[in-house]
């Protein structure tokens, strides 16, 4: 399998390696999709407050690494696909938070293994 690249640091600092184990998170494609799409989300952040338009350019370098990860897996393609969308888009109209955001990531994460994201789950999640 083709090697992608992702934030690891971003990953770590984030707490969410765990989860991998503790909900047997075995599907490498979904794990580094995700992992790809919260990476995406952060290398866009320092940019958010100058951004004019309610547009931001989808196709950047982490978002063609999930799609290519999920080709094969339309369904959680376009559940990864529409959580970005909605999500820049809220996040541009200020209808919701950086962390809000990130959260809606990892949630969607835990619907590919058809897992419920818990409350106390969200509580180890690290914001940077």
């Amino acid at each position: 399998m083709k090697k992608y690249n992702y934030n690891e640091r971003l990953i770590e600092k984030l707490n969410i390696i765990p989860f991998i184990e503790k909900y047997n998170f075995s599907n490498e494609s979904y794990n580094t999709a995700i992992f790809c799409a919260l990476s995406s989300l952060y290398s866009h952040s320092a940019r958010f407050e100058h951004i004019e338009s309610k547009s931001i350019l989808l196709g950047d370098y982490y978002s063609f690494e999930y799609y290519s990860l999920l080709k094969d897996d339309l369904d959680k393609l376009s559940t990864l696909t529409e959580t970005m969308r909605v999500g820049y888009f809220q996040i541009l109209t200020k209808r919701m938070t950086e962390e809000e955001f990130y959260l809606s990531i990892i949630k969607t994460w835990f619907n590919f293994y058809n897992i419920e994201f818990q409350e106390f789950d969200s509580k180890a999640v690290v914001f940077i």
